[in-house]
């Protein structure tokens, strides 16, 4: 045992060790961020108390399924389809806080206290899918990097937990200050969800199926989030939408811009990316679904609501 732990310090002070350690902590620094985010977003509307107690409980979770995945992390890598169930768990994560967002402001008018109970119990569970995914697709990019070192895993761990502790109370502060980073913050945990389902995809191409599943996993969840969003959200009322475009007009005049300037100029620079990089084009597509699924909604209620009078 002793000489394992020599031979592994020894390992760490050599160039190989000494950068397999820095991809370690660069890896950690990505991945932990998206922890962080996501426990951010899911005790944004606790308080004092309440909040740091979800914070520790989230980063125990994360640490120790962590642990459990690095002491297993050789078998996960062997199993096939592990990770696009990782990515369809992140994705679940993702409904859900998109249906909090969305309907947050009905729930402002329920008892304070009352939404706060109920808020803890879904963070916790919330935080515990999200640590799930997100720690198995950290310790999978993270076992590679480490080269079977178990010291380097070790000291990546603990790095990831101090970043987790101090970065999840701040990100959490700054949702509750400035809502818009609150949906940022899902952006980016959707983004996580389809890199992650676009490398699950492909494995179960090459070692399992031998067959893209991606254009049928595709219209499945498409059409599964229309019903979600059918059943479960209200439609977003012309007074809102009309005052949130006259709130944001700047910014979205100059994102237009940018966009058309970028066309223009960098076409087709911005498409041979789109194609190099599968999980930005699938970002979008997904953004442009959820935004018709939106307009579609919205219409439909309009059109509702004038027969109502009409009757």
């Amino acid at each position: 045992m002793m000489e394992q732990m020599i031979s592994e310090i020894s390992h760490l002070i050599t160039p190989a060790g000494f950068f397999a350690l820095v991809n370690v902590i660069l890896i950690d620094i990505v991945m932990s961020g998206d922890n962080a985010i996501v426990i951010g977003l899911a005790v944004k509307d606790l308080k004092g108390k309440k909040r740091k107690q979800t914070i520790v409980l989230g980063i125990m979770m994360a640490t120790i399924m962590r642990i459990m995945f690095a002491s297993i992390a050789v078998l996960l890598l062997k199993t096939i389809g592990l990770k696009f169930a990782g990515g369809l768990l992140l994705l679940y994560v993702v409904w859900k806080f998109y249906k909090e967002l969305r309907t947050q402001n009905e729930q402002e008018c329920e008892g304070h206290q009352m939404k706060q109970a109920t808020s803890m119990a879904g963070a916790i569970w919330l935080i515990m899918v999200a640590d799930f995914s997100m720690s198995l697709d950290n310790v999978l990019a993270v076992a590679g990097a480490a080269k079977e070192s178990l010291l380097i895993l070790g000291i990546g761990l603990v790095f990831s937990i101090a970043l987790m502790a101090l970065a999840s109370n701040f990100i959490a502060g700054k949702m509750e200050k400035y809502p818009l980073i609150q949906w940022v913050g899902l952006l980016i945990i959707l983004f996580v969800a389809i890199e992650m389902l676009l490398t699950g995809g492909k494995e179960l191409d090459e070692r399992l199926l031998h067959v893209n599943i991606l254009p049928a996993a595709s219209i499945i969840l498409g059409s599964l989030g229309y019903f979600l969003h059918y059943k479960y959200v209200q439609p977003a009322e012309d007074e809102k939408i009309a005052a949130w475009f006259a709130a944001n007009w700047r910014g979205i005049f100059i994102a237009n811009v940018l966009l058309l300037l970028s066309l223009c100029f960098f076409g087709d620079k911005v498409k041979n990316f789109m194609l190099h990089h599968p999980p930005a084009l699938y970002f979008i597509l997904a953004i442009v679904m959820f935004t018709i699924i939106e307009i579609i909604a919205t219409f439909r209620a309009g059109r509702k609501s004038k027969n109502n009078c009409g009757k």
